[in-house]
């Protein structure tokens, strides 16, 4: 103890020579982030049924929004994608366990989600569409500052273009294409080329109209990824949360820039990836390594607060702004760590289970790490700058757990 006492009397008398003030208060996360439900009633036993009720609604959000439209998918593949290869797909919008606050009349529910579906269809319309029918500007090259110009009638035109050319020489070169239709199919008899013609114009008109329809199939499952976040289809699931709960419901929805933001959706997504092919393993784990980006923030002894003066002196929105954005806490990911035991071995063979670990960055606090200042533990033994997540799955084999924590600071 007195050793403790010296070390944060140590700190104090560095930070009081450098002039930099100690912070002394102490971050209170809330009551959401330690429980996932916030909640108080008269009767206690009515506390026994918010467990079963949370799952219940989570599993109506999480249904909600991986709804689809049938006939439009069965119109741009040929094959039906089976329900159980669905499930398992990374094309799908990601979200957190829900953390919900009742008051008396209502329950505010936040949610986080990482929309990875919207961003496959713009990609694809990017990569396959985009300088077929679109004319960025030279400036940008962002999709919001395309226009439908002149480059598809362009497109068609070229395309009827020629295949008016090459109607056009194989009307002269009509006897030389009948003897070697002759001499290829016997069962050709007919002299005239207006079946041959007709057959051909048909097959350039199906090749240049299937990439338009494609187009707008994609253009389509986009505006449906879209509404899902309007309040037009967000009333029908509000409907049933509220005879779940019996109160009125109101969403908080939080949108993603990264799925590693999240511990759950971290999870989640590297759960999918070895439910579907367990060989690679190793592949999605070192691959997760390398997409994560954690940032080395620096250490001081103490911060800058912003008081009423500050205030005052920034006029400018954009600063005011980036002055609140720079003094929030736990806005950078400072490191990760993901676990995963059970059955992951490559053959099919119920052999010994495995532990495989991958991390990158730290988990540790930095007010009570290096700042020699207290911090509030969450749930008894969680850091408060840190996400837990625990997941399980299945494989022919066996099953397996993955644990997921993501730190900030």
């Amino acid at each position: 103890m007195l050793n403790l006492f010296k070390l944060n009397s140590n700190r104090l008398a560095l930070a009081t020579k450098k002039g930099v003030e100690k912070k002394t208060t102490k971050h209170f996360p809330s009551s959401v982030r330690e429980w996932n439900n916030s909640i108080y009633v008269f009767n206690k036993n009515a506390l026994n049924l918010i467990p079963s009720t949370t799952v219940s609604a989570m599993k109506i959000i999480k249904s909600y929004f991986s709804l689809f439209n049938n006939n439009i998918e069965r119109k741009m593949r040929k094959k039906r994608l089976l329900l159980r290869f669905r499930r398992l797909s990374s094309n799908k919008i990601y979200v957190s366990n829900g953390e919900f606050k009742h008051t008396n009349n209502k329950v505010v529910i936040t949610l986080y989600f990482f929309n990875r579906q919207k961003d496959n269809y713009l990609l694809t319309i990017k990569k396959w569409y985009l300088k077929t029918f679109f004319s960025a500007s030279k400036n940008t090259k962002r999709l919001k500052n395309l226009s439908f110009n002149k480059n598809l009638i362009k497109k068609l035109n070229s395309i009827s273009q020629k295949s008016i050319k090459a109607l056009k020489k194989a009307n002269n070169d009509k006897y030389l294409i009948v003897k070697a239709l002759n001499t290829i199919d016997s069962s050709w008899n007919n002299n005239s080329l207006s079946d041959y013609v007709s057959k051909f114009y048909k097959k350039v008109l199906k090749k240049s109209l299937r990439k338009l329809q494609l187009y707008f199939y994609y253009k389509q499952l986009v505006y449906i990824n879209k509404s899902k976040f309007n309040y037009t289809y967000l009333q029908y699931l509000k409907n049933h949360l509220e005879s779940v709960y019996n109160k009125n419901v109101e969403f908080n929805l939080v949108n993603l820039k990264r799925f590693y933001l999240n511990s759950d959706i971290l999870s989640e997504a590297i759960t999918l990836k070895i439910t579907r092919n367990r060989r690679k393993m190793l592949k999605y784990l070192n691959n997760l390594k390398n997409k994560v980006k954690t940032q080395k923030k620096k250490i001081f002894l103490g911060e800058l607060r912003s008081t009423k003066n500050d205030v005052n002196l920034i006029d400018n929105k954009n600063t005011l702004e980036n002055f609140v954005l720079n003094n929030l806490k736990y806005r950078h990911v400072t490191g990760f760590r993901l676990e995963a035991k059970g059955r992951l071995t490559r053959r099919y063979t119920a052999s010994r289970s495995l532990s495989k670990l991958r991390y990158k960055g730290n988990l540790l606090d930095i007010d009570s790490s290096y700042r020699g200042l207290s911090s509030v533990l969450l749930k008894g033994n969680l850091k408060s700058n840190v996400q837990f997540t625990k997941l399980s799955s299945k494989s022919r084999i066996g099953s397996f757990g993955i644990k997921g924590w993501v730190s900030g600071n």
